[in-house]
């Protein structure tokens, strides 16, 4: 696994407090959730940027 590196995030106050509320309930923390959020938004869009690719690929 990769070292973790620190990025400061703005996020609406009323948002966060509510997530905390929520997570909090479950054990968890937002740099998790973050996280994962990133990769799933990673993998959407490498699977997109695939999918057109193939279809360039069919046109020609």
């Amino acid at each position: 696994m990769a070292a973790m590196t620190r990025h400061n995030i703005s996020l609406d106050p009323k948002v966060y407090e509510e997530f905390c509320h929520y997570a909090g309930l479950k054990g968890i923390k937002v740099s998790t959730w973050v996280n994962i959020k990133m990769k799933e938004f990673i993998e959407d869009e490498k699977m997109l940027e695939e999918i057109k690719k193939k279809r360039l690929e069919g046109t020609r």
